[in-house]
């Protein structure tokens, strides 16, 4: 730095009696050019600090929330027979507000997933709904979408009451997904839609006397 200031200098001493105020522009503009080296040796460290400090209060932040949503869900296996509704509203809260607060974190399509399972247990159809189009909206490449899939035919059919929305799913299931280990059960549910339980029953009965008679 300082053999450029020299350099400088000299063009100075050389050009500064012919060009008059240039020469002492060189100079003036060589000091500047030092004082921001200075400055950015200065301020590098103390920025890279303060990025630091931001990324471990965000992981921080982001570990006690896991906390808190393992604590509950741990609390709430313990009360399977009778969980508490206060909790079940608190886990679920929990689980939506990681997914806002942190949705490109990893762990925010399988937060979201265990919302929509837990909005159908405590049968919240419209939430569930809402739920299932976030995850195929906004991660659609989630290794759980087959099931979502599913999930979104299941809520239709049996929490919404929907049957012509809840085929159209189904169908798209089967289009999307032949191989999956729910494509049986994606046709059984087609083929059994709309029917009441005393069909089905009826249903069963005659195929288990056909089955006996041969």
């Amino acid at each position: 730095m300082y053999d450029q200031f020299y350099r400088v200098f000299r063009a100075w001493r050389i050009f500064g009696r012919e060009g008059g105020v240039r020469g002492s522009n060189i100079f003036i503009v060589s000091l500047s050019n030092i004082k921001i080296l200075r400055m950015k040796r200065t301020l590098f460290p103390l920025v890279a600090f303060s990025i630091m400090v931001f990324a471990f209060a965000c992981t921080s932040g982001i570990k006690k929330e896991m906390t808190a949503i393992e604590t509950l869900e741990k609390e709430l296996t313990d009360q399977a027979a009778r969980p508490d509704p206060e909790k079940l509203a608190g886990l679920l809260d929990a689980y939506t507000a990681f997914v806002d607060n942190h949705a490109a974190d990893t762990m925010a399509p399988l937060y979201l997933y265990k919302a929509i399972n837990l909005s159908m247990g405590i049968n919240n159809g419209a939430l569930a709904m809402q739920l299932t189009d976030r995850m195929l909206n906004e991660y659609p490449k989630y290794s759980r979408i087959p099931e979502t899939v599913f999930l979104k035919a299941y809520i239709y059919e049996n929490q919404l009451s929907n049957l012509g929305l809840a085929l159209k799913t189904y169908q798209d299931f089967l289009s999307r997904f032949p191989e999956h280990d729910l494509a049986d059960d994606a046709q059984a549910a087609i083929d059994n839609l709309g029917k009441s339980p005393e069909e089905l029953i009826r249903e069963f009965e005659a195929r288990a006397a056909q089955q006996a008679g041969n």
